[in-house]
């Protein structure tokens, strides 16, 4: 960022928010804010006239629907240069076919998300298990919500959000697996079961959970979860879980000699 190019930060991880210098900034109603979604989750991409306008009205736009488009992203400008003046104005740009957030005059929170995730699984197990852990706490403590964007009501924000709620799971079970070589055993235990409950068909959640028990010595807790997780998918999804869970249960039953970092 320069003295003339203002940092604006879109938060996406949770309700909408937007400041500019530090400073919040009311963004405008369902069709602004939905709007600045789509920018901050494309930042850096165009994102043409067509996208936006589902992003806006998914597949049922006004006839008018260019034009309050237009509207939409002149009124954000004004208020971004209202807090950061005439260059904050410039954040958004008109860019053939659409509009665009500029990476150099804006960031995002789903950013910053990013790269700790990507530097956490840099990391080596078991080894950095610590440096790990911390890297994904970190990220995982900038959402601000069940969901990314959570205020806007849409299909098309609905599919961006389960999106990014996968990258998140991912994240928690990444979590998991550093907190299970650093002994951290009930922790894993409470953070999986909440998965679990929430989205009841990853079986990596209900694998770390088994473990934790396993680790804490109570193999019955163990079995009984592994009962639980094919009572789920069998009920559910009519499957039963898959090879990694079955050689976790030999292990815990003594079937194999078990060979787990």
């Amino acid at each position: 960022m320069t003295a003339t190019s203002p940092e604006v930060r879109v938060s996406l991880l949770g309700p909408l928010e937007v400041t500019v210098a530090g400073r919040p900034m009311a963004v405008g109603g369902p069709g602004r804010r939905a709007l600045l979604a789509a920018l901050g989750l494309g930042l850096g991409t165009t994102l043409s006239v067509p996208e936006l306008l589902e992003a806006v009205w998914d597949d049922r736009p006004p006839m008018t629907a260019t034009t309050k488009l237009q509207g939409h992203v002149c009124a954000l400008r004004q208020s971004l240069a209202r807090l950061g003046g005439p260059e904050a104005a410039h954040t958004i740009q008109t860019k053939p076919p659409g509009y665009v957030l500029c990476r150099h005059r804006a960031t995002t929170d789903l950013v910053g998300f990013d790269d700790l995730i990507r530097r956490a699984r840099e990391t080596r197990l078991p080894d950095q298990a610590a440096h790990r852990a911390e890297l994904l706490t970190t990220a995982l403590g900038g959402w601000r919500g069940p969901s990314a964007c959570s205020d806007i009501r849409s299909s098309w924000m609905n599919r961006m959000s389960n999106s990014l709620d996968e990258r998140r799971w991912r994240a928690m079970e990444d979590l998991a697996e550093a907190q299970l070589l650093l002994g951290e055993h009930h922790t894993v235990i409470d953070a999986m079961e909440a998965m679990v409950r929430r989205t009841p068909y990853r079986e990596r959640a209900w694998e770390h959970l088994m473990v934790a028990h396993l680790n804490r010595g109570d193999v019955a807790a163990a079995v009984a979860v592994h009962h639980r997780l094919c009572r789920t998918l069998v009920t559910g999804l009519g499957v039963t879980p898959g090879p990694r869970i079955a050689r976790l249960l030999d292990e815990i039953l003594g079937r194999r000699p078990v060979a787990r970092r």
